[in-house]
């Protein structure tokens, strides 16, 4: 990993993404920064940025994923603009939108007036109909309803039962003559092959998290890239194999078929090679 000095830029970040093997549309897409924005730090392109909180969040953001300590550049970024964050602004993270508080104070007191705007509007429509409503006449008791006895229907008389039917008599069923029994020869036993000493070195991964991953093979890089949650991946070398992640807790290894738990710990980028079994 190259050393980082007092005041880096965005060079850093860009040879570091190189060194990697990664692409800016594999940052975008693992970091959910748009690929302008990474495109504009990589390069100072400090006028092409949003503000000063948000470029802040996208470096901070950036420098993790790269396993890089992402206060020099912060610092670095500060220093170039001459801007300070705002107390009680945080940095903006991709995905969530903020709202200043000024906004959020009037929300809850016009919500409050409309409803009750709406109540007074429905009361008084409520009391208008009652007072309109007051001058209808109203039935007297003089009033007949007139009353329509139902007839009653005919009565009609059950129908007879129907006579159930005799059961059929069984037929017998012919018996067999039993057949004297064919003995059948026991199995003699096979013995089974020696197992064959595993020869190389052979790494099962199952991931379970999203992760950047890279694999050497024998010193020679057989991928890079990102996985996702559910992958398994196969990789065989003759001599050596080497697994780099840039989380180690999202990466379950299996070793000539003897499962080693996690690679690393959570958050961590860690790098771990195998050698093939003298």
């Amino acid at each position: 990993m190259d050393r980082v000095d007092e005041r880096p830029s965005g060079d850093w970040l860009r040879r570091e993404r190189t060194r990697r093997r990664l692409t800016l549309a594999q940052v975008a897409q693992a970091t959910r920064i748009r690929e302008r924005y990474l495109s504009a730090i990589e390069n100072d392109c400090f006028d092409e940025l949003p503000h000063p909180v948000s470029t802040i969040g996208f470096i901070q953001i950036y420098a993790r994923f790269l396993g890089l300590d992402p206060e020099p550049f912060v610092r670095a970024y500060k220093a170039r603009v001459g801007s300070t964050l705002p107390v009680g602004v945080q940095p903006e993270v991709p995905g969530q939108t903020y709202v200043p508080r000024r906004t959020q104070s009037f929300v809850v007191p016009g919500l409050f007036t409309l409803l009750l705007v709406a109540l007074v509007a429905y009361l008084y429509q409520q009391v208008a109909t009652y007072v309109s409503g007051a001058g209808v006449a109203l039935p007297t008791s003089s009033a007949r309803v007139a009353l329509t006895i139902p007839t009653p229907l005919p009565t009609v008389p059950p129908a007879p039962p129907t006579p159930t039917p005799a059961p059929p008599t069984p037929t017998p069923i012919p018996t067999a003559a039993p057949s004297t029994p064919t003995p059948v020869p026991l199995p003699t036993d096979t013995p089974m092959p020696s197992p064959t000493p595993q020869s190389g070195v052979r790494i099962d991964t199952e991931i379970s998290g999203r992760v950047w991953l890279q694999v050497e093979a024998d010193g020679k890089v057989v991928f890079s890239g990102i996985l996702m949650p559910g992958d398994k991946r196969t990789w065989t070398a003759s001599k050596s194999l080497m697994l780099w992640s840039g989380n180690a807790g999202n990466v379950q290894v299996t070793y000539n078929g003897k499962s080693l738990g996690a690679l690393g710990p959570f958050g961590k980028v860690v790098k771990v090679t195998w050698t093939a079994p003298a």
